[in-house]
């Protein structure tokens, strides 16, 4: 059986849900989330299932929408100091992977911590900050900082403001976060963030969202607005110039495989995105039985992916360590 490491999951720890709701007052999770801090439980469901490590990254992403500067820092700390623990204490088991949410002189200081004091591997951030896309000039700082230290960055998407309606079914997160992870790394591309960075690293969750479905008409979008760019001033007034065709960037990013068990969808990905892009990640555990269900789901779209069997085991490790190395 192959080596399988899980590049995506999500994670809390009891002390930090007590400190949240006890200290600071957080009052916005409904119940109490046992099974994210249930590391027993998490670590049968790996042996189950053959899943050799786990990426962890900091569960519960919209806790920090709209959240003041300094309260987001001091939480953002406590997690961060919560996930390195974690690895510390099951060092064979997890990968850990730090949490920013925000963008500051304060907060960069606690991405240098994060990475030169407790050695994390990978930072997450959102795909919006508090309403702003991420090719904003302030956060910028984060991904000169993030290629220079050759640190990827794990983009899980966040909530915004939509329409009233879009939650009463949940379609925000069901469709919102993947338009939203989209929106973001195509921010990155036309706002320069990639051409500015050319070695910087992103994981996307969710297959990289609507990106590789909708390769082709990049592609042809891109092409069109450079060949009458008299029909679209806009456009080339706020799109940064790019070097390359801008399918190109697209193509660099990486992406898990936390499509929820679609083969043809991880073939969509493998195909568009450069060599070594797609990384195995199951959203673990948001799924039917706590997780189990997208682990299963998950390997078995791997299997079933038409691609020889050094690429499904890069698919299943290999690409995550490249990433890590």
């Amino acid at each position: 059986m192959p080596e399988i490491v899980d590049g995506y999951t999500h994670i809390l720890t009891e002390h930090f849900f007590e400190e949240l709701t006890d200290r600071f007052g957080f009052q916005g999770l409904s119940g109490r989330p046992e099974f994210l801090w249930d590391v027993e439980q998490r670590k049968t469901d790996m042996d189950d299932y053959g899943v050799d490590k786990q990426v962890i990254t900091l569960a519960l992403p919209t806790l920090f929408q709209g959240m003041d500067h300094d309260l987001a820092l001091e939480i953002t700390r406590l997690a961060n100091d919560e996930v390195r623990r974690l690895a510390d204490e099951h060092p064979d088991d997890f990968v850990p992977v730090a949490t920013l949410p925000k963008v500051s002189e304060e907060f960069m200081v606690e991405f240098e911590r994060c990475v030169d004091d407790l050695d994390m591997q990978g930072v997450q951030i959102f795909s919006n900050i508090d309403g702003k896309p991420l090719d904003h000039e302030t956060f910028w700082p984060l991904f000169e900082a993030a290629e220079a230290t050759d640190t990827p960055l794990w983009m899980h998407p966040q909530l915004w403001e939509w329409y009233d309606w879009a939650s009463e079914y949940m379609e925000h997160r069901l469709f919102g976060w993947p338009f939203d992870t989209t929106l973001a790394l195509s921010r990155l591309v036309f706002g320069g963030v990639m051409e500015e960075y050319p070695d910087l690293q992103i994981v996307s969750h969710h297959g990289g969202g609507m990106v590789p479905f909708y390769g082709s008409r990049i592609q042809m979008f891109y092409q069109q607005r450079q060949a009458y760019p008299e029909n679209y001033p806009e456009f080339h007034e706020n799109s940064a110039p790019l070097s390359k065709p801008a399918e190109e960037y697209f193509k660099q990013f990486n992406a898990d495989a936390a499509v929820s068990g679609s083969t043809p969808a991880l073939e969509c990905a493998e195909s568009f995105f450069d060599d070594g892009n797609v990384v195995f990640g199951t959203d673990y555990p948001f799924s039917p039985e706590r997780g189990r269900r997208t682990i299963e789901a998950t390997i078995d779209a791997v299997d079933g992916m038409d691609v020889d069997e050094a690429t499904r085991d890069d698919i299943f490790a290999g690409n995550l360590y490249d990433l890590l190395d």
